[in-house]
């Protein structure tokens, strides 16, 4: 965990003040003089920064495959998770691996419409007081604007205790229309096997989106837009660079197309019963 936090500030200090070498984990393809940087990215500190990102992060675990996930909600004792859906093919049992490094049974939520994109919700019920992420879906992205991506890689060096690989890197695409699994945001941040389904932040500590490809995926073509179209050749060198995130404004669609359902439901409860 202390690694993991100083190599992030390292990171952070980077495009703050690049007067040193690029630590490894630090992926970017544009000059630091390119970028857009507001000081109001910077209103918090690396180290809280850090802080942050560990504490909405956490590992899921489908049979016997492993990925990661985002503590997006709780309701009392209950808590909702944000995940990739390709995350859980391995299927059950789903285990919630909280930043404590306790472990939770955790269920599918069901019955929810994420319109073919990438995604999915675990629940699990704890005492424990845990936080919770900031969602914003409507913060505006900018090609070439910073961004962290979190998650917790199968190859994670066992020096690591708690495994979690935080990366900085920039924002290298934004197609008009998602491929196809809702991948709409590229980026350049390095992200391994087992970082699909932690979170792409701002540098406010916003979730934007849902890692969810990681560059030069080994098989396949992933590159195919949800219309069956497929993006300009001059485009595919650094699309297939890229990793790619589907926004988080796909989860909050997801949400509330449920909340419907579930007051459409409590409605013809109420008036069946009366």
């Amino acid at each position: 965990m202390i690694e993991s936090s100083l190599a992030f500030i390292a990171c952070i200090g980077y495009w703050l003040a690049p007067t040193q070498a690029l630590p490894m984990e630090c992926v970017r393809t544009q000059p630091v003089s390119a970028l857009n940087r507001p000081s109001a990215w910077f209103s918090r500190s690396p180290d809280r920064l850090a802080e942050q990102v560990r504490a909405i992060t956490v590992k899921v675990k489908a049979s016997y495959g492993q990925g990661s996930g985002i503590l997006i909600k709780r309701q009392g004792q209950q808590y909702t998770v944000v995940t990739n859906r390709h995350v859980l093919t391995a299927g059950t049992p789903y285990v919630i691996q909280t930043p404590d490094g306790r472990s939770h049974p955790a269920t599918l939520v069901k019955n929810l419409n994420f319109r073919g994109n990438d995604l999915a919700m675990l629940q699990f019920r704890a005492k424990a007081n845990y936080a919770i992420a900031p969602l914003h879906p409507n913060r505006p992205l900018l090609a070439g604007s910073p961004v962290i991506a979190a998650g917790f890689p199968l190859d994670a060096a066992p020096t690591r205790a708690s495994g979690l690989l935080i990366t900085i890197g920039t924002i290298s695409l934004l197609p008009d229309k998602a491929f196809q699994g809702g991948y709409q945001i590229g980026y350049t941040n390095l992200i391994r096997q087992g970082m699909s389904g932690g979170p792409l932040l701002n540098l406010r500590g916003e979730v934007v989106g849902i890692n969810s490809l990681h560059a030069y995926p080994l098989w396949g073509d992933p590159y195919i837009f949800q219309d069956g179209s497929k993006p300009p050749i001059a485009q595919r060198q650094t699309i297939a660079a890229s990793s790619w995130a589907v926004p988080i404004e796909r989860v909050m669609q997801g949400q509330r197309t449920n909340d419907k359902r579930q007051k459409a439901n409590g409605r013809r409860t109420q008036e069946t019963e009366l």
